[in-house]
């Protein structure tokens, strides 16, 4: 009651806690529109973590500039956790998921006051033990992924051990069904094509001179890239224009449009202008290069069907997981607050996967799919801190959603008017010394907190290595050889 009489009276003299004045300046220059967010009420306070506590007991309306009283004012948001309930061993699955994020079997025994081999069999198709490296996994984690080779190393292991015949069962049941190589619209390279086809159809198309033409793949930028051996003499810099067969066939590779481009030299100063002529001369020769290939793909059987088991083990191979977040109970969240479903499956998926991309649509509660991740996974020790990077105008109420749904949650809030020339040094020792829960700031602000300048410069430096040895493994680039990719 106190607590309301308080509010009330605040919001009566001054306006909602979390009252915004919005404003809107525009990039003279550059023509860029900034949405810029202050908070008078709550200014004065912003250099305590405490504040934002605060602003989570009202809920508020940007739109309207109001507010009313919170979960906080009417029921109990903060419950000691109630002991769980256990019938089954699929209880108790459930219960050690939560607790450790993963299956552990002598836990679930424990629980159950059961054996190993029991727990198991009671388990039955719940949970599946991985061949590769003996970890029990649930049925849902172990039957996904590129199952074809896990279907393999399950047979392999049955040879040793016949308790894993159930694994090669599950696996044959889960294996996409094996299917014709699909005919690509790309032209030269289809999902799946080894480049070394690529070279021998280029050889066919044009002849003695591209006999010793090569293709590769570059997995660190997934494209592909043609090499020809000529004369030193023929281009000294070593690099085909749009318009030569090798940089076609660069084109060809990776699905790009061809251009070709003059110079033109504007007093001191040069400018590249496009050739419409050649350029559409390039993508005639393209188009006649793709129709060729396509006719050479198919025009055999046995390389055909080559093609297809290439597509079949490395692209049709790979079975989707099904994310069930039933289990999870979310100690320290509010009793206020229910998670849908979807919120449930994307908390799991987080903590399993990792990186992931919540492709929920605007007002499907993102932010507190994301604080309940934060939390678990911290409760589970796979984090020790975490940061969430969010939109200027999205920072306050990030924070207030935050702390609504784990009121005790510690958490240090920033935009760009902590990281000033004064304000910089003080804010980041507070975020490394201090033991936060979440760490929230806007993108400007991230912008300001750099890397160590000797691990940019070795990054730098590391990457051009990376793709040269990815784009020719196991030697260096020779003079004389004109490359496109």
């Amino acid at each position: 009651m106190k607590l309301r009489i308080a509010w009330s009276s605040f919001v009566r003299d001054f306006g909602p806690i979390n009252h915004t004045k919005v404003s809107i300046t525009e990039n003279g220059e550059t023509g860029e529109t900034r949405e810029t967010h202050r908070r008078p009420n709550l200014q004065p306070f912003l250099n305590d973590p405490d504040c934002w506590l605060v602003a989570s007991i009202e809920t508020y309306d940007l739109d309207t500039d109001t507010a009313k009283p919170g979960p906080i004012f009417s029921e109990r948001v903060i419950a000691p956790p109630s002991p769980p309930v256990i019938t089954s061993a699929a209880d108790a699955l459930a219960v050690v998921l939560n607790e450790r994020g993963h299956v552990d079997i002598d836990h679930i025994a424990e629980l159950l006051h059961e054996d190993r081999e029991t727990v198991i069999e009671e388990l039955g198709s719940a949970i599946y033990r991985d061949p590769a490296d003996g970890s029990w996994q649930t049925s849902d984690a172990y039957l996904s992924g590129p199952v074809r080779d896990k279907l393999a190393t399950a047979e392999a292991a049955t040879e040793l051990d016949p308790a894993y015949e159930r694994n090669v069962e599950a696996s044959g049941r889960c294996n996409r069904p094996i299917s014709a190589l699909p005919r690509s619209p790309r032209g030269l390279a289809p999902p799946g094509f080894p480049p070394a086809m690529s070279s021998t159809s280029s050889r066919r198309q044009w002849g003695p001179r591209f006999a010793s033409v090569t293709c590769r793949n570059s997995p660190p930028g997934g494209s592909m890239g043609a090499c020809l051996p000529i004369a030193p003499r023929a281009r000294p810099n070593g690099a085909p224009s749009a318009g030569t067969p090798v940089r076609l066939l660069a084109d060809a590779l990776n699905s790009r449009i061809p251009q070709i481009f003059d110079t033109v030299k504007d007093g001191d100063s040069e400018r590249r202008v496009l050739n419409v002529v050649d350029t559409e001369a390039a993508k005639e020769k393209l188009t006649k290069f793709n129709t060729a290939f396509q006719t050479w793909v198919w025009s055999d059987p046995d390389r055909t069907d080559r093609l297809a088991r290439v597509y079949n083990d490395t692209f049709n191979n790979i079975a989707p997981r099904s994310f069930d977040g039933d289990h999870l109970q979310l100690p320290g969240a509010s009793g206020a607050f229910v998670l849908y479903g979807h919120q449930k499956r994307g908390i799991w998926r987080i903590i399993s996967s990792g990186a992931t991309y919540l492709a929920h649509a605007v007002g499907a509660s993102k932010t507190m799919t994301m604080a309940a991740a934060v939390m678990e996974q911290r409760r589970l020790g796979l984090i020790s801190k975490a940061m969430l990077v969010v939109p200027g105008h999205c920072l306050a109420q990030a924070a207030r959603e935050f702390l609504a749904l784990y009121p005790t949650a510690r958490i240090l809030v920033a935009d760009e008017t902590n990281f000033t020339k004064d304000k910089r040094h003080r804010f980041l020792s507070r975020a490394a010394t201090a033991t936060w829960d979440a760490i929230i700031i806007t993108h400007s602000a991230f912008k300001f907190i750099s890397v160590p300048a000797a691990f940019e410069k070795q990054m730098i430096e590391d990457e051009p290595h990376a793709l040269r040895g990815a784009a020719h493994p196991g030697r260096k680039r020779r003079p004389g050889v004109a490359q496109a990719s």
